[in-house]
């Protein structure tokens, strides 16, 4: 039985319930302009024949001395349905599910301190409670406006949760243990505990996976060892798989996740994807273009691959879900920082990088590349991830949507493909928890089902 109350008339002393048939159950809402109930249930139900019983203060009535029958009348998605008993008037609208909202947060550095902009365990864990509550109160976190067919009085509410890298301290809690067990504390096992079954979803920054040089001149990043090395990317990994195993065995998604690798039997960065609320989701763990490696020995250094075959498989799946509605995220942002180009190709502070000892279309087995270079950059990894974005739908105002972190602070921008300018990326940057400037802590993104992104608003939890 769905309780609905609320009348369009003086009296509010009765409520107008309906049983629904076929088993259907939905939520109810009041519009505060008019004082009607909306009505949201399953996405694609036939309105037709769906109301079966109806109530007057909990006490089965007849449908037929309802006018109109609510049993028999033609009941359309959005409209004002009113229903008159005993000279009361009772207002519904009826609409579908298919708005969800989801949440992005990024660079928590958990227990990192203040050099990092970081969140300590307790603070991440309240920010965790507060999103996963977004919305119970009945107070709208953020108010989505001038949204076409967005049920009025729309009160977001938290579907999904990502994370965009840089989850803890480097390589782990204290840089030697690699387990990641604060942050995951702090997000994923509350996430997993909570009654509402909420996906929470991270991905790695480059302070989780290794770059290939760290920020001085001969420091590689990929070390034997635990402590910056390879042993501590291995735990990254793991705990994002078994994360994401969690809730592939919830049956949450709709398809569950899978991913991409190079095929050539090294270590790989394990960017993955699935699809949720008939949204297809892409993500990937640093950058699309991070290379995999073979692990250096004690006296060894590790040998690094050109990550093609990686994009080839992205490319491959992509050319097979051009229709699916699609959102992308990655931890480097495409254009937010003034050295943001030099991540992309794979440098340190002084330009050092690592070339591949395969053939790579995508810039990593070529020398001599100017430090921090945006036209290699461009040309080299951007212009060609920003292609394969494109042939997705789900675009707004022709910009593929995509979701970002790295740079600490929050920042909307516009990646144009420098060849072919119909590609455009619109990349929305998410600051740090802990920056003491930001504002906000998150994005607060709304999407529809089968349509993908509708707006996006920051917020503070």
């Amino acid at each position: 039985m769905l309780l609905a109350s609320c009348l369009i008339a003086l009296s509010a002393s009765a409520q107008m319930t309906f049983t629904f048939s076929g088993g259907v159950t939905g939520t109810t809402s009041v519009n505060s302009v008019d004082g009607s109930t909306t009505i949201t249930v399953p996405a694609g139900t036939d309105l037709s024949g769906l109301i079966s019983a109806v109530q007057i203060d909990g006490t089965n009535v007849a449908a037929s001395s309802i006018t109109p029958n609510p049993t028999t009348t033609k009941i359309d998605y959005g409209q004002l349905e009113i229903f008159t008993y005993q000279n009361k008037a009772y207002g519904f609208r009826f609409v579908e599910d298919v708005w969800f909202c989801a949440v992005f947060i990024s660079d928590c550095h958990t227990n990192q301190g203040s050099s990092h902009d970081g969140t300590s365990k307790e603070d991440l864990t309240t920010i965790t409670n507060n999103i996963i509550a977004m919305g119970d109160n009945g107070v709208a976190k953020v108010n989505f406006t001038g949204v076409d067919g967005l049920p009025s009085g729309f009160i977001p509410k938290t579907s999904i949760v990502f994370c965009l890298g840089d989850i803890d301290q480097d390589k782990g809690d204290n840089g030697s243990n690699g387990k990641h067990e604060n942050f995951l504390g702090a997000t994923a096992t509350i996430y997993q505990n909570s009654s509402k079954k909420i996906p929470f979803i991270f991905i790695a920054g480059n302070h989780d996976l290794s770059p290939d040089y760290w920020d001085n001149g001969t420091d590689k990043g990929v070390t034997w060892g635990s402590t910056g090395g390879s042993n501590a990317d291995d735990e990254t990994i793991s705990a994002i798989k078994s994360n994401n195993n969690y809730w592939n065995g919830q049956g949450v998604f709709d398809e569950n996740i899978q991913y991409f690798t190079g095929g050539n039997g090294a270590w790989q960065p394990n960017h993955f994807t699935f699809k949720f609320n008939d949204v297809r989701f892409y993500c990937a763990n640093n950058y699309w273009f991070q290379k995999p490696y073979a692990k250096p020995g004690m006296l060894t250094s590790a040998t690094y691959y050109a990550p093609d075959g990686i994009i080839s498989a992205l490319e491959t799946f992509v050319d097979s879900h051009t229709t699916e509605a699609s959102v992308w995220m990655q931890h480097y942002s495409f254009l937010a920082g003034d050295d943001i180009n030099r991540w992309w190709l794979d440098q340190n502070n002084v330009g050092n990088y690592i070339t591949s000892s395969n053939a790579s279309s995508y810039g990593s087995s070529t020398s001599g590349i100017t430090y921090n270079d945006a036209n290699s950059a461009n040309t080299l990894k951007k212009n060609p991830i920003s292609a394969i974005m494109a042939k997705t739908a789900g675009k707004v105002e022709g910009k593929v949507q995509h979701f970002s972190g790295h740079y600490h602070e929050f920042a909307d921008n516009t990646y144009t493909n420098t060849v072919t300018s119909d590609n455009k990326v619109r990349d929305y940057t998410v600051g740090a928890n802990g920056r003491s400037g930001n504002t906000n802590n998150a994005y607060v993104v709304l999407l529809k089902r089968g349509e993908g992104v509708k707006a996006v608003l920051p917020a503070k939890f």
